[in-house]
């Protein structure tokens, strides 16, 4: 498949995966135009606003199609949500910075700023099933706790502040990350919380 796309396969999601294309490319986010997008995706620039009211719009969105890749593929009840956040991250460091550390600006679309709980309900979500047992205030906490850890780590990591390859760098947040888990919780053999 080329880089162009035919008119007809132009909407919100080929602009939105264009820009994740790009970023993934390293094109960074002030690089970032729309017109640039819509050379990529194969229209005229101002097709862009069939769908977005402004390039920030697009970001918003982009971002959203980004988390919306990072919790599609992952199940709490069966999937190892901590080292599925590592290789998000690994995997897609410019995502990573989209969704978390690139300033956007303005308030999110509405359909945008809905989606933006529901990777932490996953990430919850998952917490519950495997730490289960605790009050609500407790998991509440070690959610964020796990999350700020993680957040943490893999911010230096994709900034570059942290290097090495990629089993060396997983490997010390997997890591980092189940330490925190015994430090937070006492289980018992079954592996829940007493």
């Amino acid at each position: 498949m080329g880089r162009e796309r035919k008119q007809s396969s132009v909407g919100r999601e080929a602009f939105v995966g264009t820009v994740l294309e790009m970023l993934d490319e390293g094109v960074g986010i002030r690089e970032l135009n729309l017109r640039a997008v819509a050379r990529r995706v194969g229209c005229a620039h101002t097709n862009a606003y069939n769908y977005f009211a402004s390039l920030e719009d697009l970001l918003w969105w982009s971002l959203r199609g980004a988390l919306e890749r990072m919790v599609g593929f992952a199940d709490p009840a069966t999937d190892d949500l901590v080292a599925r956040y590592i290789e998000f991250a690994l995997e897609h460091p410019a995502w990573y910075r989209l969704v978390w550390l690139d300033p956007l600006g303005g308030p999110p679309p509405g359909e945008v700023a809905e989606f933006l709980r529901v990777p932490a309900d996953v990430f919850a979500r998952w917490v519950a099933l495997r730490l289960g047992g605790g009050g609500d205030v407790e998991l509440e906490l070690a959610t964020r706790v796990l999350h700020g850890y993680l957040h943490g780590e893999l911010a230096a990591i994709v900034s570059g502040r942290v290097t090495g390859g990629p089993d060396e760098l997983f490997g010390r947040v997997r890591s980092g990350a189940d330490a925190l888990v015994r430090a937070l919780f006492t289980t018992d053999d079954s592996g829940r919380t007493e």
